[in-house]
């Protein structure tokens, strides 16, 4: 067993007990054991759970999750274990009540702040697109439906997301993307007022150190937002933002260095606040099959900040 990272260890693990060390390699002797097995032996798991962890999605093989206990190993892999900080639990299932539209080929869900939009290391289950499919098995009687996901949200951030569940219309709905045909609105409530009623950011994003940054035009990869201004209060100002990219974290970034980060977005200066006040409000787009525009919009969330009369761009 040749050991090749150490870790200082984690805390509150649920019922799996981990050792300092998170990262294998196979050695000769381990060559054609089942990954359940190596993982129970090598880390002293039990044997259900070390199968339970990998069932759950928290177990890489070379870099990729592997879901398969028996998977038969060979000399020279690297197995890599995320440990999971409360354990190998099983609690996010998807709600039918907040699904927007559903046809032949599309599902459109408004996703709760707090749920990953897929997969995470350590994590293979508690997120929306395994619960997609667990649901659309449960109801169509499959054990692996087809799912394309086109675009992701951040974690704590809420809203409308869209699904592809037939291979016929992932082509179509992917090109939509990529041409920017699809226009998405977000909502967001930020610190202080904005310079002007409308305006447009055009910094790059990048990547440093671990962190996402916005970075002056061609340090980066291209990123656009236009932004519009709804509403305003004392402390904050209600922000309609459509992204013409879709670079990770944009919108936040780009609110940030206009000197009005988002509330709840303490990583880039907002303030402090129970949720991350960014809504994916609405989203229109060419339908794959039926070749008309639909729109789907996700209603505002109930912790959302109530503001009487408020009127929504149509």
């Amino acid at each position: 067993m040749t050991q090749i990272f150490n870790d200082p260890g984690f805390r509150d693990r649920g019922k799996v007990h981990a050792p300092r060390f998170n990262q294998l390699e196979v050695d000769r002797a381990q060559a054609g054991w089942p990954l359940g097995e190596f993982v129970a032996r090598n880390f002293c798991l039990p044997a259900s759970e070390a199968c339970d962890l990998v069932d759950f999605g928290s177990v890489q093989v070379d870099g990729k999750q592997e879901r398969n206990p028996l998977r038969r190993l060979e000399q020279g892999q690297r197995i890599h274990v995320h440990w999971p900080r409360g354990g190998a639990i099983r609690h996010y299932e998807l709600n039918p009540l907040r699904v927007v539209y559903r046809d032949a080929v599309l599902l459109a869900y408004d996703k709760e702040r707090g749920v990953p939009s897929q997969q995470t290391p350590y994590d293979g289950y508690n997120n929306l697109f395994a619960a997609v499919q667990r649901h659309l098995g449960a109801e169509e009687g499959m054990s692996a439906p087809y799912v394309a996901l086109h675009h992701r949200l951040d974690q704590e951030t809420s809203g409308i997301m869209v699904f592809v569940l037939d291979k016929s219309a992932n082509r179509a709905l992917g090109k939509a993307f990529e041409n920017q045909r699809v226009v998405k609105e977000y909502l967001a409530w930020i610190a202080g007022k904005p310079q002007a009623l409308q305006w447009t950011s055009r910094e790059d994003i990048s990547r440093l150190k671990g962190r996402y940054c916005a970075v002056p035009r061609g340090q980066g990869k291209w990123a656009e937002t236009d932004f519009q201004t709804l509403h305003e209060e004392a402390e904050k100002t209600l922000v309609l933002a459509r992204p013409k990219t879709g670079r990770t974290h944009q919108i936040r970034l780009h609110l940030a260095v206009s000197g009005c980060p988002i509330w709840g977005d303490t990583p880039y200066g907002g303030p402090p606040h129970h949720r991350l006040l960014l809504h994916a409000w609405r989203l229109t787009l060419p339908h794959p099959l039926l070749k008309k525009k639909i729109t789907l919009t996700a209603p505002l969330p109930h912790d959302w900040p109530h503001v009487p009369s408020l009127k929504l761009p149509e």
